[in-house]
């Protein structure tokens, strides 16, 4: 059984680290997919149902989630982030009281949560936080322990951990529908060694570990379901999830320097964690063949293999997706050198050691605190404007955007922003149409025309169109452009783009 009685004084001290690294990253600023996330959740919250009044691509479990954290703490950066927080924190605790017995050295054990959640804060700019790569590593964790755990036990047991364990796996297939794969590859894992190491027969493995997977995997998905078919939605979720994805993968560019940029930054972030990772690795398997050490392995090597497959969008936020098995392996890669460390001089010289080879984490970390500390905690709108701009340099312009049409005297109503939603989110308005703004360079044909009926059914007082997206619209659908020439006027226009008002 799981106890909290089982945290000791230097885990109570590492959560303490977590929650002030946390708190840095409070205040930071939303970069666009964050808006758009936090756009969605607001207009669930207005009774909007997602995907039929409000479309995106991505499964709705980040819309959940920014939902829940809106709902809670508020719409805005430190509502969303103090969820976060809370949710790490909590991730935190889990990770101490199930990976205990992992390490042989207590003091090593402790670190774990400081090697995986506060490296997801060390290395996370405004565009990492709060992405489903990132919120996903909770789940799949529990799913992969819970995993582990079955592979101890035969009959009730086993059927009772896996049934627990296909639950959450639908709750993680409920964020992306892709990292299926992780999740059978862990469960694959424990029926090839059920077949191949113990013998068992098939008809017992379908009994203890297909049929609860089924069983536990389909209520969450059966939820979900169930909600948009009360809001008769079903066949715009199975177009969504299904139809979509292939098509809009199918037209999206490979891009050689986007694949690259990812991986370096992979590798820029986390280097320290992977060469010690690869000695702990290395170790465990070689001397004792430790199960979760290979479940650990094999959540890396699919979990590339997810990163990989998403062609179209090699985007650095898919490489968190690794935090998680990352940085347990490195610190069972510190738990091996503890000991000859130890050997070779006093604690306190390994322990200089260790922050020496995690220095370039520690500055990150530090730099960002110099950066809070001078701008007096980002407490005030002023200071913490300044404290974002840091972040996100194009945070200032985005707001004196939205401040230009929430002068009075200013049409009232929903807009349309061909750009980033950051402009919803200063302007305290909504979108105008269920098809959004962000990222329409994945649009497919028939998206573009229904986009352009919408706009003319809904007739919003303004439309900015980001130049950034303009060359975009001209090349995919030049005809949206005319519309807009036709019905509206041009406003204002800047370096940013050019805002449109209704005739």
């Amino acid at each position: 059984m799981i106890s909290i009685t089982k945290l000791n004084r230097i885990d109570f001290l590492i959560l303490i680290v977590i929650v002030i690294i946390g708190l840095i990253h409070l205040p930071f600023p939303f970069d666009g997919d964050q808006a758009f996330f936090r756009l969605g959740a607001l207009e669930m919250q207005q009774g909007k149902v997602l995907y039929r009044d409000f479309w995106d691509v991505k499964q709705p479990g980040i819309f959940y989630f920014y939902f829940l954290a809106g709902t809670l703490f508020g719409f805005n950066e430190i509502g969303i982030h103090v969820f976060e927080l809370i949710y790490m924190v909590f991730f935190s605790i889990i990770l101490l009281l199930t990976l205990k017995s992992y390490f042989r050295h207590q003091i090593i054990a402790s670190l774990v949560p400081l090697l995986t959640v506060g490296v997801y804060y060390t290395v996370s700019g405004a565009w990492h936080l709060t992405q489903v790569e990132a919120l996903v590593g909770f789940p799949l964790f529990i799913c992969l322990w819970l995993t582990y755990q079955s592979f101890k036990y035969e009959g009730k047991q086993r059927f009772f951990l896996i049934l627990l364990s296909g639950f959450i796996g639908g709750i993680v297939i409920i964020f992306k529908l892709i990292l299926l794969l992780i999740l059978l590859s862990f469960w694959l894992s424990l029926l090839i060694y059920s077949l191949v190491i113990k013998r068992q027969k098939i008809q017992k493995l379908f009994v203890e570990i297909c049929l609860p997977i089924f069983i536990g995997i389909i209520f969450p998905i059966l939820f979900v379901v169930s909600y948009f078919a009360w809001f008769n939605s079903l066949s715009i979720l199975y177009q969504t999830f299904f139809l979509d994805p292939p098509r809009i993968l199918a037209n999206s560019r490979f891009d050689p320097n986007e694949f690259f940029f990812g991986i370096k930054w992979f590798l820029n972030s986390f280097y320290p964690l992977l060469l010690v990772a690869i000695l702990g690795v290395d170790v465990s398997l070689r001397k004792s063949k430790n199960i979760l050490t290979l479940l650990l392995v094999v959540w890396c090597i699919f979990g590339w293999g997810v990163i990989v497959l998403q062609r179209g969008a090699f985007w650095e936020y898919h490489y968190l997706l690794l935090f998680v098995p990352v940085g347990i392996l490195a610190t069972k890669g510190l738990d091996v050198l503890w000991q000859p460390l130890k050997e070779l001089s006093s604690p306190l010289t390994t322990i200089l050691l260790i922050f020496l080879f995690m220095f370039p984490l520690s500055y990150t970390i530090t730099k960002k605190s110099v950066f809070l500390v001078n701008n007096n905690f980002a407490l005030a709108e002023n200071t913490r404007l300044k404290y974002q701009t840091i972040f996100r340099p194009k945070y200032p312009s985005l707001r004196s955007e939205a401040d230009f049409i929430s002068q009075p005297g200013s049409l009232p109503g929903e807009i349309y922003v061909a750009g980033d939603p950051s402009i919803y989110y200063f302007s305290g308005r909504t979108q105008a149409t269920s098809l959004r703004g962000w990222a329409l360079e994945y649009f497919l044909p028939e998206q573009w025309t229904e986009l352009l009926q919408q706009l003319d059914s809904s007739k919003p007082p303004y439309i900015f169109i980001d130049y950034i997206q303009q060359p975009t619209i001209k090349e995919k659908f030049p005809k949206m452009l005319e519309f807009i020439e036709q019905r509206y006027r041009i406003l204002h226009q800047n370096n940013n783009g050019i805002w449109y008002i209704l005739l």
